[in-house]
């Protein structure tokens, strides 16, 4: 959820006040989140871009250390699965700061490809968040290793082959 995002911000800014968040999209909370970044004091550092273009997204991940997303479990039991941003972000080569949630463990691997913590733990987020900021090369380095598990594990040819696989092994044991 963004509100535990822009609690987690507090902590990174004191030690890193340069340190920005880019927020893109719209939806039901977007004035509430404005609400809570003028309360929190966190204006001057975090941007609210509204609905982006896929372009625009595109180059915001170029220009980034990061990407960010605090996904929780809804209170009706509601997932979110994987979310494909992360996907995109972690095959554009960043690493990604995000939450034992759902799919994404699956997608990002803890302390190689990005780093994770508990949902609702703002205080672990922002600790990954200066980790990162504090350890650029190390950034870097789990955004390599993003790209690679994404262009090795996640892409059409491999799971159109596991699926033809799938089949094959299932009309061959029918």
């Amino acid at each position: 959820a963004v509100t535990e995002v822009l609690h987690s911000l507090g902590p990174v800014l004191e030690k890193h006040p340069d340190a920005f968040l880019v927020f893109g999209g719209d939806g039901q909370l977007l004035n509430t989140c404005k609400n809570l970044v003028s309360y929190l004091g966190i204006d001057t550092s975090v941007i609210f871009k509204g609905v982006i273009s896929p372009t625009e997204f595109k180059t915001n991940l170029i220009h980034s250390v990061a990407f960010v997303q605090h996904s929780i479990k809804a209170d009706n039991g509601d997932k979110e699965g994987t979310p494909v941003a992360i996907l995109e972000a972690s095959a554009a080569g960043l690493p990604v700061i995000s939450t034992f949630h759902a799919g994404i463990p699956d997608v990002i691997i803890h302390r190689e490809t990005g780093l994770l913590c508990d949902e609702k733990d703002v205080n672990q987020m922002a600790k990954h968040m200066i980790k990162l900021l504090d350890n650029p090369e190390l950034a870097k380095q789990m955004g390599i290793n993003g790209k690679e598990n994404i262009t090795n594990n996640f892409n059409l040819t491999r799971h159109i082959n596991r699926l033809n696989d799938i089949l094959k092994n299932s009309i061959c044991n029918a």
